[in-house]
């Protein structure tokens, strides 16, 4: 038998499986056997709970027995691969032990960053954001059209067209609106999710795409005539766009805001303690530098 040569393309494929493995990926480590599993290889055991973590969301039309089959048969193959490396040993040699250890400390690090972020992922006080907007008006100049609009949809073309005649040329009261929606709307938290927010054009085109050239040749005040996509009747009224340059309402850029503030606390917090390690390291006498 040729003996192992560890270099080249074979170490690096080796050490892929050792680390896939090795550092705790589900269903390789040798365990007792559990109640029930989906599959062995020796005394690796790849339990439902394991199968489910390692499948991803549901898809539209994604086939699931099949994707669950290849998830399955991924893991025979690295479990397969993960016991003849071990039977060869590859973990005892100078190389695979210094790519295992630059892995351990990559996966330390990356635990530790994630640690500092969890303890600094606080949502930011409204004053907060108040804030921040007052100071970086001129920065948060819109770069693109928003608009505000009321839409909903349901499964019955005369439903859809009774709310556009109820919404005409004029913005309904808030009282009426919610009574549309509750009484008509085939998802009415989409409905007043959509009807309640200045949002990007961009933003609504990507979420109703079948409404794109309809929402672009309205001006304000106008409903569009009824469209009927993916099964369903829709009905879109523009009640404002404000164009791109336009100053913002807070309300508009309020979650940005919220998701800059959450990133820079995070930042703040890593860097206050990268350099409290740092001065402590020096001081310990740890720590030396050219």
């Amino acid at each position: 038998m040729t003996s192992f040569n560890p270099s080249g393309p074979r170490l690096a494929r080796a050490v892929a499986v050792l680390l896939m493995c090795g550092v705790g990926l589900a269903g390789c480590q040798s365990d007792p056997a559990p109640d029930s599993y989906v599959a062995r290889v020796g005394s690796h055991y790849l339990t439902e709970a394991e199968l489910d973590r390692m499948l991803p969301g549901p898809l539209p039309g994604r086939d699931t027995s099949k994707a669950r089959q290849q998830a399955i048969d991924q893991w025979v193959t690295r479990t397969l691969l993960y016991r003849e490396a071990e039977r060869l040993n590859l973990e005892s040699t100078d190389e695979v032990q210094r790519e295992l250890e630059r892995q351990r400390r990559s996966i330390l690090v990356a635990a530790l960053r994630d640690r500092y972020e969890q303890e600094t992922d606080v949502e930011p006080t409204p004053e907060e954001v108040r804030t921040y907007f007052e100071r970086h008006k001129e920065q948060l100049r819109l770069r693109e059209p928003y608009v505000r609009v009321q839409y909903l949809a349901t499964s019955r073309p005369a439903a859809a067209q009774t709310v556009r005649q109820a919404l005409g040329d004029s913005s309904p009261a808030d009282t009426t609106w919610t009574r549309l929606v509750a009484e008509y709307a085939a998802d009415t938290t989409r409905a007043r999710r959509l009807s309640q927010r200045v949002l990007p054009e961009r933003q609504l085109d990507q979420q109703l795409p079948f409404l794109a050239e309809r929402l672009d040749a309205l001006t304000e005040g106008e409903t569009a005539p009824v469209v009927e996509a993916n099964g369903q009747y829709h009905v879109l009224r523009l009640d404002r766009r404000v164009s791109e340059g336009a100053s913002p309402d807070l309300e508009w850029v309020a979650p940005q805001i919220r998701r800059r503030l959450r990133i820079r606390a995070r930042k703040q917090m890593y860097a206050t303690e990268v350099q409290r390690l740092r001065s402590r390291a020096q001081a310990d006498g740890a720590l030396e530098l050219p």
